[in-house]
């Protein structure tokens, strides 16, 4: 008889330690992938089409090879190329306008190919052409001060990649926002 009451006790532990737990934990999850720019709402953009985060229409523009530079010094790895990456953005409300002149928003911008391997930006600045698009998700004013960019109005970002020629083909587009956390998928 003793047995079947510890069991119904057994039982109910295990049933109230892990929503306990999960009391505890969950209030700190959205905080922890704030900072490690992890979770949020996720969007994807078919082929061709904008994805819509946060008040902000995302576009990936296009993505070409580049030429390596003609700099014997600093040549590329073997096996890798460029990829000139162009993508848009346009704030849609009044918000999203302020974030694009705010200090205290951000975007990284990556590439991933399909079998998951990811790359950042390059930091070599001869590897992409001189185009006078913006390098980054924030508006510069003419004062080279961050300024809201108009609601309407897109912003064009280019950045460099150096990847693997195996990944080349496959390339997508994905750009991570804070601080509301999200993550923007641009498929070619």
């Amino acid at each position: 008889m003793n047995w079947k009451r510890n069991l119904g006790y057994g039982l109910g532990l295990l049933a109230v330690v892990p929503a306990m737990i999960a009391a505890e934990v969950l209030p700190w999850r959205e905080m922890y992938e704030t900072r490690a720019q992890k979770g949020g709402p996720e969007v994807v953009a078919a082929p061709g089409r904008a994805a819509r985060l946060n008040g902000i229409e995302w576009r990936l523009r296009s993505i070409t090879e580049g030429k390596p530079p003609n700099d014997v010094y600093r040549p590329l790895p073997p096996r890798t190329k460029i990829a000139i990456v162009v993508i848009t953005l346009k704030p849609l409300t009044g918000q999203a306008s302020r974030w694009s002149g705010d200090v205290g928003g951000s975007c990284k911008i990556k590439v991933t190919d399909a079998a998951g391997r990811s790359w950042g930006p390059s930091f070599r600045s001869d590897l992409g052409p001189k185009s006078g698009l913006s390098a980054s998700c924030f508006n510069m004013g003419a004062d080279f001060k961050l300024a809201p960019l108009p609601v309407g109005k897109e912003l064009a970002v280019q950045t460099v990649y150096v990847v693997p020629t195996d990944a080349f083909r496959t390339l997508r587009v994905e750009v991570r926002v804070t601080p509301e956390p999200g993550t923007v998928r641009l498929l070619p």
